[in-house]
């Protein structure tokens, strides 16, 4: 039984992967560099960084937490996700969603807006992946034993609504990126000439008092 900050952590942590996505093509197909500036990458990949170790203690106390409990329909799913018939998503999973994006954050020279997209990517194949962890591994090991079945492959049909609702999603956000106005003019503006004033006011704070304007 998942609780309520494993899932709060996986949508935030998830939800930056997909920004790390967005601004990274946004940057580079409309030329926004003096927008979005390494220094944004910089800063969120710190934040990536912290999201990622944060995943893994939630993930071990959830799987730790099974394991001390030992009950049995609990320990089929534990095993088939270790050492079973879904090893292979279960340490996919782990391999994205912790030790690419760590690698890649725990370095300056790394956190660039190419690194942050490629940790951006490998997260969020692996967020697909834990809830297919958490949803088909469970329905596959059941705590009736008549029900278990022996594994589980999408169909061809599962595939393309999946598919089918990335695509949605794509086109919705491109119309909206093709609508409305992806950088805020005013506030760029605002923002401008408040830092000029700044500016200004610093470096004359710092001349003697017969030369400043």
């Amino acid at each position: 039984m998942r609780n309520a900050g494993y899932f709060v952590v996986g949508a935030i942590y998830s939800g930056i992967a997909a920004l790390f996505i967005a601004m990274y093509l946004i940057r580079r197909n409309f030329h926004l560099e003096r927008y979005l500036r390494d220094i944004h990458f910089e800063y969120l990949g710190r934040l990536f960084l912290v999201m990622s170790c944060l995943w893994l203690y939630f993930t071990s106390a959830e799987y730790l937490t099974a394991f001390y409990g030992h009950e049995v329909a609990e320990m089929r799913s534990f095993w088939d996700k270790f050492t079973g018939s879904y090893a292979l998503p279960f340490w996919v999973m782990v391999a994205t969603c912790f030790i690419v994006p760590f690698i890649l954050m725990l370095r300056r020279r790394t956190r660039t807006p190419v690194g942050c997209a490629i940790a951006g990517v490998s997260v969020v194949v692996g967020m697909w992946l834990e809830r297919f962890n958490i949803v088909v591994v469970t329905g596959v090991n059941p705590r009736f034993e008549a029900l278990k079945n022996s594994f589980y492959a999408p169909s061809l049909y599962e595939w393309g609504i999946a598919l089918g609702t990335l695509s949605g999603f794509i086109t919705v956000y491109l119309i909206a990126a093709k609508l409305f106005p992806m950088v805020s003019i005013w506030e760029v503006e605002e923002g401008l000439a408040s830092s000029q004033a700044e500016v200004a006011d610093r470096v004359g704070s710092y001349l003697p008092k017969e030369v400043r304007p």
